[in-house]
């Protein structure tokens, strides 16, 4: 089972201790883990945003979610992975996540490469490890969206229609 979490800190500053002691405690079932903030010469923004890949025993996986749930502060989410069309709402006014477990097929690479070309003005951040679905060689990609959400939608709707890609999202509210 493949399972990515996204973690939203409402202050760094306050918060990412408990954070950071959370997933020192469970390092043994985290295989990845991608962490951004907002920054420029303007601004160094205290909210903080944080994708885990998990791997592991599912019942130490359950016990970092769990503990990380309990921290005050922060917002925890799992992608759920599906193939076909999405029935969940695809508006949403915050931080979008954006998941693609693409099989090792080599027509696959490529098409998707040049589709994510294609929507790339609206990719902040782009994270891509291997990774074991159905017991077959995979790729997991995940995406920042940023800018155009009608582009998001367009852009989840394309990778939806290409055959044996299962797509996962993560909306984080502003």
């Amino acid at each position: 089972m493949v399972r990515v979490i996204g973690i939203k800190i409402t202050d760094r500053i306050k918060e990412t201790g408990l954070v950071q002691k959370a997933l020192s405690d469970h390092r043994g079932v985290i295989s990845t883990r991608l962490g951004f903030h907002e920054l420029s010469n303007e601004v160094c923004s205290r909210e903080g945003f944080m994708v885990i890949h998990l791997a592991g025993l599912t019942e130490e996986c359950e016990e970092l979610f769990v503990r990380l749930n309990g921290i005050e502060g922060i917002f925890v989410k799992e992608m759920a992975f599906s193939h076909g069309p999405s029935d969940a709402p695809a508006e949403c006014d915050g931080v979008t996540l954006l998941g693609a477990l693409v099989p090792r097929r080599d027509d696959l690479g490529l098409q998707v490469q040049a589709l994510l070309t294609t929507y790339g003005c609206v990719i902040r951040t782009r994270l891509g490890v291997n990774e074991v679905y159905f017991g077959e060689p995979a790729g997991l990609i995940i995406l920042e969206l940023a800018g155009d959400r009608t582009q998001f939608a367009s852009l989840e709707k394309a990778l939806r229609e290409i055959e044996d890609i299962a797509i996962g999202r993560i909306c984080f509210p502003a």
